[in-house]
């Protein structure tokens, strides 16, 4: 499915994870610390890095920083660790793609690689059109339809690309944060579904799986005429999404604050701490049923 470069110091730990890249149908090169990692980077077409942090010589924190400045289409993927929470957090800061804890790497590594590599997406046709545009303004109406969330991302990361705001890495963080958003919208909102009864990320983004409990919610009142709210707004000063569900919403109070190694550890969910995490200001409303996503785009 895709060449991933896997940097991974302890050898036992490294045959773990390669198992789960091959039967995820991935081709691996693996090295043993960043420094490494930078110079097959620079020789091989690797498509997605997946790193450790605790490294000799140069650590997953100093490669994903340096992946930044010399090769900023590539997405890294964290494997966290307990007690390197801070080490973790200051990563996701400086350009990492997403985060798997070793404890669950069996079940949500190889999804986690698929919701990074699904947002990347690169469609020429109308990229000179698109990069004379000084603004763009989307609003939707969305039912609980997940088969909707990929050409939605697919559209305003093309809009995005194409005037030329934010590019590479940054692009594909957006992306994910987006539609972390929208699951957590029709799924956690308007279906008022916890995690232990919805399948996981990747299946309903990208499969469109579905359980009878769903299913009945979709069909059932209060759930079933519920929609999801969007408006996107892409501007030469900042990206402003806002996705608003018609459920109950939740304490906003609860959430760490953005950059707060504690949010790996939060209950709020993973989608919440990669949305903090990629993009410059998360805000809610008081109900706790509406998100505005803000990535500033730098200066040049």
């Amino acid at each position: 499915m895709a060449k991933v470069l896997l940097v991974e110091d302890s050898a036992t730990q490294a045959v773990e994870i390669r198992m789960l890249l091959e039967e995820g149908h991935h081709q691996v090169l693996h090295v043993a610390n960043g420094r490494l990692a930078l110079d097959v980077l620079a020789k091989e077409p690797i498509e997605l890095v997946v790193t450790d942090l605790e490294m000799p010589e140069m650590n997953g924190l100093e490669l994903v920083e340096a992946m930044k400045t010399d090769f900023e289409f590539i997405p890294a993927v964290l494997v966290t660790a307990r007690g390197s929470e801070e080490l973790a957090s200051k990563a996701l800061q400086s350009g990492a793609a997403g985060y798997v804890p070793k404890d669950h790497l069996q079940s949500l590594l190889n999804d986690t690689i698929v919701d990074v590599l699904g947002v990347i997406r690169t469609d020429a046709s109308f990229a000179k059109l698109i990069s004379t545009l000084q603004k763009n303004v989307f609003v939707f109406d969305l039912p609980n339809d997940s088969t909707l969330i990929t050409p939605l991302i697919g559209l305003l990361m093309q809009v995005i690309a194409g005037m030329e705001l934010i590019s590479g890495i940054e692009l594909t963080r957006m992306g994910v944060a987006i539609e972390h958003a929208l699951v957590n919208a029709m799924y956690r909102g308007n279906l008022a579904l916890g995690p232990s009864v919805t399948p996981p990320h990747r299946a309903i983004v990208y499969d469109d799986a579905t359980t009878n409990l769903i299913e009945n919610r979709k069909q059932s009142e209060p759930y079933k005429d519920r929609i999801v709210h969007v408006e996107a707004t892409a501007s030469k000063e900042e990206i402003r999404v806002l996705v608003r569900d018609q459920g109950k919403g939740f304490n906003t109070s609860e959430i760490p604050r953005r950059g707060d190694p504690k949010m790996l550890d939060s209950e709020s969910g993973r989608g919440l701490v990669l949305m903090a995490s990629f993009t410059d200001e998360l805000l809610f409303n008081e109900q706790g049923n509406e998100v505005t996503l803000v990535k500033k785009v730098p200066s040049k």
